[in-house]
């Protein structure tokens, strides 16, 4: 009889390995956390157009990192607060676009009303990192 020793699948993402890819995206997180709160509060210095170009990039940096995070492969016991703090980018990153098209309709209020709402967008993204990092024995920051 023949028994085969080390077949079948992996035994799976390890926590180390995970803590790892996480601390990179997380560094990304803290420096695009940082650049947001910095056009919030300079928007009123800027012309629309300028405005509207700063925070279409910030978007795009925002859907750059939920797709990064998107792509990153947890242990099981760690999937769900991923998915959370993904999907709380994502938010973030659609809250970014609203800002970008009204200041490119010259619209005051709806960019206004987005800078609020990307402030309580990102209290709960740093909650949720707080939480992930928590987890995984990483600082807050």
């Amino acid at each position: 009889m023949l028994v085969l020793v080390g077949c079948g699948g992996s035994s799976g993402p390890t926590t180390s390995s995970f803590k790892a890819e996480f601390k990179v995206q997380k560094a990304k997180l803290h420096t695009l956390g940082d650049e947001i709160g910095s056009a919030v509060e300079d928007a009123g210095n800027l012309t629309d157009a300028a405005l509207a170009k700063q925070f279409e990039g910030l978007a795009s940096s925002a859907t750059s990192l939920a797709g990064a995070l998107g792509q990153l492969n947890p242990p099981s016991k760690f999937k769900d607060e991923l998915a959370s703090l993904q999907s709380s980018v994502t938010q973030v990153a659609g809250t970014l676009h609203s800002i970008e098209a009204a200041a490119a309709a010259n619209d005051a209020a709806s960019a206004k009303a987005g800078g609020e709402a990307i402030v309580a967008d990102a209290q709960q993204v740093k909650s949720l990192d707080e939480t992930l990092s928590k987890k995984l024995g990483l600082p807050a920051e």
